[in-house]
């Protein structure tokens, strides 16, 4: 595969008051050697057209320009980006973040039933998952986790229902797994104890919490490893990160998506259970003996 050419690295220091703008990002990923007149229309489009565009086909943003499918390809590869698709998942995380709940919930109102359009709205997203998340990312985030002395999990908010559901799963797999849910205190503490050999696994989307991007830079600079599954990465977060997993968690109204992030935690999960089934095999077996010894769950045969 040809390698894509280097974007300007977004500045961290640019994001200490806030996350940069859609347009300043989009600016700052611009190549030092710059673009040719082709991509400087593009670009100029999408800066002024930031919204339109995070929904936008290649094709209907190639029309729009005057250029070909092509150029928005090309385009996309000299901001560091696959192609387009990727980049438009980027620029249109980044747009939805800057939004309120209100102003969410305007820009996706539709004439379908809201049930019907939040379900379609999965579906799309689960789509693109499967058409753009690279195996291979899943593949090295499971064998960190496999390699890890300690897991932890941090997730705030409705997403800390993901940062749960992947920590019991860690947990009842054999993998020494705490959860750091919705608790400042209890992040910052534990953190303070991470070195070498620990891995941080931060689940955060849209509007990314200060506690949790500064979690993953302190455990950093503590020597832990750190797995981001996210839907885009501010900058002080992309430069500490040794694997994200980078998936879309948008929904129809006034809430974020939990559905693909609860999907890749199942696949991590499925992946990490493949690399070592023998070690979940017997956890799984401790766990159910220990279950039934202490009578936890309803037996179905006298219920």
């Amino acid at each position: 595969m040809d390698t894509l050419p280097t974007p300007a690295a977004p500045r961290a220091d640019l994001e200490d008051e806030g996350p940069l703008t859609p347009d300043a990002w989009l600016r700052s990923r611009i190549p030092e050697a710059g673009l040719g007149a082709s991509a400087r229309r593009l670009v100029n489009y999408l800066l002024t057209n930031v919204g339109e565009a995070g929904f936008a086909k290649a094709a209907d943003v190639a029309e729009a320009v005057g250029v070909s499918i092509s150029s928005v390809t090309r385009l996309a590869q000299q901001l560091g980006f696959e192609g387009w698709p990727h980049l438009q998942r980027d620029l249109r995380a980044r747009y939805l973040a800057q939004l309120t709940m209100v102003d969410v919930a305007d820009i996706h109102s539709v004439t379908d039933p809201p049930f019907q359009s939040s379900l379609r709205r999965d579906a799309v997203s689960l789509r693109e998952t499967i058409d753009s998340l690279d195996d291979r990312i899943i593949g090295r985030v499971a064998e960190l986790l496999h390699g890890a002395t300690r897991i932890h999990v941090t997730a705030m908010g409705s997403f800390a229902a993901v940062g749960l559901a992947l920590s019991h799963n860690l947990l009842i797999a054999g993998y020494p797994t705490q959860a750091l849910l919705d608790r400042d205190a209890l992040l910052t503490n534990t953190v303070a104890t991470l070195g070498e050999g620990d891995v941080l696994v931060v689940c955060s989307y849209w509007r990314h919490y200060r506690t949790v991007v500064g979690a993953a830079v302190a455990a950093h600079a503590r020597g832990a490893r750190i797995v981001a599954i996210a839907d885009y990465l501010p900058a002080q977060l992309a430069e500490v990160v040794d694997e994200a997993v980078l998936i879309p968690a948008e929904g129809t109204s006034f809430f974020a998506s939990l559905t693909v992030p609860m999907a890749v935690q199942q696949g991590i999960m499925a992946t990490l259970a493949r690399l070592d089934p023998e070690r979940t095999r017997q956890q799984m077996r401790e766990t159910e003996r220990l279950w039934t010894e202490i009578g936890l769950l309803v037996d179905p045969r006298s219920a």
